[in-house]
């Protein structure tokens, strides 16, 4: 417990003040601030690898145990995301409050719960298979695929492609995005409900 509060002390200094310090008003850019909204990903998934493993073979509780995961890793990446909006602010006072529109903001917080929500239950649903060292293995490599094919498809996209992507910088395009992947991320949490709260049957314990 001691060592998971000196994390989140650390993650909140160094991401909710160091680094919009530094960055100034450039941290409001949406690109920025979706990957804030999606640093709760980085505290479900082991949270919730943890959690599904110790409670692999029941189904008692095991929506509130989820919910009370995501709660925590989304709540952490809120908190994290308004103090680096409060630090933005109190380093470059203006004599106005600097934050992004309500609709964005919105957008990439919904986003950043469902996705959560689709990690803790597929996190779940992988325990009845393996353990949570495995499970917390599949989930990072899985976020280590998606963050190469980000930082590499400049290099393998065909230009056309690249073109198409360019235009997803904006507010505009990337609260479309932010909601579609919100609708998406809550099917997907929806179906794999079915297998995970489905009763462990003798023969699999």
């Amino acid at each position: 417990m001691a060592r998971q509060a000196v994390v989140i002390l650390f993650t909140v200094l160094a991401f909710g003040i160091l680094v919009p310090w530094y960055k100034g008003f450039t941290f409001l850019d949406p690109r920025i601030l979706l990957a804030y909204a999606l640093l709760a990903l980085l505290f479900v998934a082991p949270a919730s690898a943890e959690s599904a493993a110790l409670h692999a073979r029941s189904t008692d509780g095991i929506l509130t145990r989820t919910g009370l995961v995501v709660a925590y890793g989304w709540g952490v990446s809120v908190v994290i995301l308004i103090t680096a909006l409060v630090t933005v602010n109190l380093t470059n006072w203006r004599g106005s409050l600097m934050a992004p529109p309500a609709a964005f903001l919105s957008a990439v917080l919904v986003f950043s719960l469902t996705a959560s929500f689709a990690v803790a239950i597929l996190s779940g649903v992988l325990a009845r298979r393996f353990s949570a060292t495995g499970i917390k293995s599949i989930l990072r490599f899985g976020f280590l695929g998606l963050l190469l094919a980000f930082a590499l498809s400049n290099r393998f996209l065909p230009e056309r492609w690249q073109i198409i992507l360019s235009d997803y910088s904006t507010r505009r395009a990337l609260t479309r995005v932010a909601w579609e992947g919100a609708a998406i991320c809550a099917g997907l949490a929806m179906v794999l409900l079915i297998p995970l709260l489905r009763k462990v049957h003798k023969a699999d314990v």
